[in-house]
């Protein structure tokens, strides 16, 4: 698992006390609640684990949902991939979620199945895609990224594509056409529909997820994408990959990379413009 980081009970009881400070969503906040979850996951002992699962079934939803938060990463890094304790948190996020009424532990439930990648938890993420609030089904459309080849989760993908909420349609465009590699004539149309989509992120995840798969209707779109001010890593990839290049070339300009597509797929260009 890689460095051990040793926390006495002391320590550990002090950040699970930290993580119910503050705004849920306070991610970079110096002390705030997951900075304490974070470090809480890095400890990764079973004194953490054992104390995440009692949270899970603490009558206060809000202890729920940061057990389930803790528990949903529990060890995870750069380094080590896998989610200590797995084949146990696994059975335990599913008989919270089962039970669940409060939409913010619903979100948190959804989102720990989706790092923990257990393919048996994809029909419980997919009984949520209809979700009448948005949060719960961005939590679905992150956690179908874990499955995004699964023919099942393909096909939520596509419906959470054409979602009203754009951060929806942003992770689930993400989901299915950069972590996914399934390639279709129907996911090529969802990506190309998706090029005129008002949010400009998910714009960005379509041009990549065409370029991954070379399709050469996106080419107006990238160079167009390429021509702006700052330029997103997956903008970049595409262009990579359109030109058959094995990895990002650090001493090319954007300017390089529209000169090498326009030289290229000049005809291409003209028949797409």
């Amino acid at each position: 698992m890689g460095v051990v980081i040793m926390a006495t009970q002391a320590e550990i009881d002090e950040l699970f006390k930290q993580t119910l400070e503050g705004d849920y969503d306070d991610e970079d906040d110096e002390g705030g609640p997951w900075e304490a979850i974070s470090k809480l996951q890095a400890i990764a002992s079973r004194e953490v684990f054992d104390k995440a699962v009692r949270w899970c079934r603490d009558k206060k939803p809000a202890k729920r949902r940061r057990g389930v938060d803790i528990l949903a990463q529990l060890g995870k890094t750069d380094e080590h991939k896998a989610v200590v304790f797995a084949d146990e948190i696994y059975p335990i996020i599913v008989s919270v979620l089962e039970d669940e009424l409060d939409l913010q532990v619903i979100d948190s439930c959804l989102v720990a199945l989706g790092h923990l990648g257990n393919p048996a938890g994809l029909p419980l993420i997919l009984e949520h895609r209809k979700n009448s609030d948005p949060d719960v089904r961005f939590a679905v459309a992150f956690a179908l990224g874990s499955f995004a080849d699964d023919p099942a989760a393909i096909r939520a993908l596509l419906e959470l594509m054409d979602d009203p909420d754009p951060d929806i349609r942003d992770w689930a465009t993400f989901g299915l056409g950069v972590q996914g590699s399934a390639d279709t004539p129907e996911i090529r149309e969802a990506l190309i529909e998706r090029l005129d989509d008002g949010n400009p992120d998910t714009r960005e995840e379509a041009v990549a997820g065409l370029g991954k798969r070379k399709e050469l209707r996106v080419l107006p779109d990238l160079i167009e994408l390429l021509q702006q001010e700052e330029v997103s890593y997956g903008v970049v990839e595409a262009a990579c990959q359109m030109l058959d290049l094995p990895e990002i070339n650090e001493a090319w300009s954007a300017d390089e990379y529209i000169e090498a597509l326009s030289s290229r797929y000049a005809d291409e260009l003209e028949r797409y413009s």
